[in-house]
């Protein structure tokens, strides 16, 4: 065998021949072989075994049913003991490796969910038990709509204690227009905010009372009336703090349908009161005065505007807000200004202190308005004028009327 120039004869007995071609050129099957520096050909490469198996065990579809199991249960000395607590348990559709679609879920509390399931949370429609009692009897506690594991939209709830609400949730609680049952008879049916009775509403007693107007944060605040059964007498006028404070107290028709049979109380001597329309109002304007600052800073939002109206003012007051976001003194009076209403800074400095949102001992340069209560405060103008308009409406009423009489006379 020829050898190229130069280089160094192998033997024939070497497992690594190179043969040669004419032109001097090494075979390429040698020149691959001399690469791979072992004497053998490369596998090709193959997936790892664990990645298959993993790929079998995604969730996609419809599963059967999966068991997680419990937490071991340790001993005072923080020992194992060999017992574990109860697991849960999903039955149902999955999706890219979470619970989507149907499927029922029983927790380790005994608690059960069935219903539908998005990106491994309850959303959807859904029913939800509890366990009761020892036999751990499955109760139903609510039916309904579900938005990220918590109660949204329409639904209804059975409360332990045998009340019941049917109406509107947010976020798990009740919210918007809904009716609840108490234990005791008692029914309310009305607004809710945050899971209190705040808005229009009216209570409807056991025993034949009955409670309607509005309500704030759980309690009775506004105007409204209340029919007392026993008597058969009707208070209407303002409430606050769940207590009547100003208003009329009369007896109404009798009612041969009502709870019970109208007490008759004895006849007082023949009083008039001087000037009955003004006492009244100004004993009204009075309770809302002193309770002004409470309602313009807890009352919802809702009931003060509407959306398109948030809009509005929101953006009126990103034109002249702060880098901190919140807006002064004299910002306050330009936008108030905007809507209509020219303020001088004493009035502005009044209209904050009386809203509840500057302190009497603070001057211009402590006032930092943020949107939220910037709307609240538009809220408390909007009624003052409100009522300066009327006032001017009856002067001139009586104005014209004086008026009128005169030219009879003459």
């Amino acid at each position: 065998m020829t050898m190229a120039m130069g280089r160094p004869a192998r033997s024939p007995s070497s497992p690594l021949l190179e043969t040669t071609s004419m032109d001097g050129s090494e075979d390429s099957m040698s020149a691959s072989i001399m690469r791979s520096g072992m004497g053998r050909t490369l596998r090709p490469k193959t997936e790892p075994l664990w990645r298959s198996h993993d790929a079998k065990a995604q969730k996609n579809g419809q599963r059967g049913t999966i068991y997680w199991v419990g937490k071991a249960i340790m001993g005072e000395d923080g020992s194992a003991t060999g017992q574990r607590k109860k697991g849960a348990s999903y039955h149902g559709e999955w999706g890219d490796n979470k619970k989507a679609g149907y499927g029922v879920q029983v927790y380790p509390s005994g608690e059960k969910y069935e219903g539908q399931w998005s990106n491994g949370l309850r959303n959807g429609e859904g029913t939800f038990w509890a366990p009761v009692g020892k036999a751990k009897k499955l109760r139903k506690v609510y039916v309904g709509s579900w938005e990220n594991d918590k109660r949204h939209g329409r639904g209804t709830c059975f409360f332990k204690n045998g009340e019941f609400f049917q109406g509107l949730w947010d976020q798990g609680k009740m919210h918007g227009q809904g009716t609840l049952r108490y234990a005791n008879g008692d029914m309310y049916v009305g607004d809710w905010h945050q899971g209190m009775r705040s808005g229009k509403g009216t209570l409807n007693k056991a025993n034949g009372d009955c409670y309607e107007g509005y309500w704030l944060n759980d309690k009775r605040e506004g105007s409204g009336s209340f029919f007392y059964a026993s008597s058969g007498k009707v208070f209407v006028g303002e409430w606050a703090n769940d207590l009547p404070k100003a208003g009329v107290y009369t007896q109404a028709s009798p009612n041969p349908d009502q709870a019970g049979g109208v007490i008759r109380t004895r006849e007082l001597p023949c009083l008039r009161l001087a000037l009955p329309t003004e006492v009244l109002e100004g004993a009204l304007s009075a309770v809302r005065n002193a309770r002004k600052g409470f309602r313009a800073r807890t009352m919802p939002l809702q009931r003060l505007f509407s959306d398109d109206e948030v809009d509005a003012l929101a953006g009126a007051f990103e034109q002249v807000t702060r880098e901190d976001g919140s807006i002064g003194l004299h910002e306050v009076q330009a936008l108030c200004s905007q809507l209509g209403s020219e303020m001088n800074i004493d009035r502005v400095t009044a209209l904050l202190k009386g809203a509840g949102f500057l302190a009497d001992e603070a001057d211009e340069h402590d006032v930092s308005i943020g949107f939220e209560d910037f709307l609240r405060l538009i809220a408390v103008l909007l009624e003052e004028e409100a009522k300066l308009d009327h006032a001017t409406t009856e002067d001139d009423d009586a104005g014209s009327d004086y008026l009128d009489s005169y030219m009879e006379d003459q």
